[in-house]
């Protein structure tokens, strides 16, 4: 029955607010559309407080260049986008349920940043293949199908290259230990290297068939499988955390 809710209440807030809101739009959507993570993911999701915390966008713009905080944050300007927000839009009751949807979609554009993938389908496409492969939850991969078949059709003349980009970001996800579980923005301070030598990220392999991609015709586009993927519901336009008033700011979780 909460799904059937959460629809109409998604259905609402678009009509009302439009993109503006994207970040309740996204937990709304995996309310209705994606299934519970594993238990032992949930157990580590557990441990994190806050597991949505806010972004301090203009702490982040004055970290020294390089920095992982830094390229999190230039990735997010230079594409128009705008870090996950969770509103007073968004239930506790929801969010309880959603809590590892609402963590992939904060983490969703700093994955783009560790795996050098850019905001274009073939970038998408890497940070897809690397959430499958770190078996977020079973949902994720029952939309591959799908995807495989539409994507060709969005930009056919890019894939070859969104395969090979699946597949880099697969393979990454399956030999590096849970992303979702650890506190990546403990490490905004660091050296972006650095942190990617940490988690295992750095070497020829990250950018095998990876690397950021001029998007041509059609290549901005999102996938087209965004049900499957809250995080890749892109943000531009969303107000931003630490810079909005009133009604809509961030909340912390």
């Amino acid at each position: 029955m909460h799904r059937i809710t959460s629809l109409f209440k998604m259905i609402a807030i678009i009509a009302r607010h439009g993109k503006t809101r994207a970040g309740d739009i996204a937990i709304l959507k995996a309310d209705v559309f994606l299934g519970r993570p594993r238990p032992e993911l949930a157990a580590r999701l557990q441990q994190l407080d806050p597991v949505v915390p806010a972004m301090d966008l203009h702490a982040l713009r004055a970290l020294p260049p390089g920095t992982f905080g830094r390229s999190y944050v230039d990735f997010l300007d230079n594409n128009g986008l705008a870090p996950f927000i969770v509103s007073e839009l968004t239930t506790p009751a929801v969010m309880a349920r959603n809590l590892h949807w609402a963590r992939y979609s904060l983490i969703h554009d700093m994955c783009h940043v560790l795996l050098d993938a850019g905001p274009d389908l073939v970038g998408e496409m890497k940070v897809y293949g690397f959430a499958i492969g770190q078996r977020y939850a079973l949902s994720l991969a029952m939309f591959l199908p799908l995807v495989l078949v539409v994507m060709p059709l969005l930009a056919p003349h890019r894939t070859g290259a969104m395969i090979r980009s699946f597949r880099a970001g697969y393979a990454l996800g399956r030999r590096t230990p849970c992303v979702m579980s650890q506190r990546l923005e403990d490490g905004f301070a660091q050296d972006l290297d650095e942190v990617r030598r940490t988690m295992g990220l750095s070497g020829r392999s990250l950018f095998l068939q990876g690397r950021r991609a001029d998007p041509g015709p059609g290549g901005g586009a999102r996938q087209p499988a965004a049900a499957a993927d809250p995080g890749g519901e892109r943000r531009r336009g969303e107000v931003r955390t630490g810079e909005q008033p009133g009604p809509g700011r961030g909340l912390s979780y």
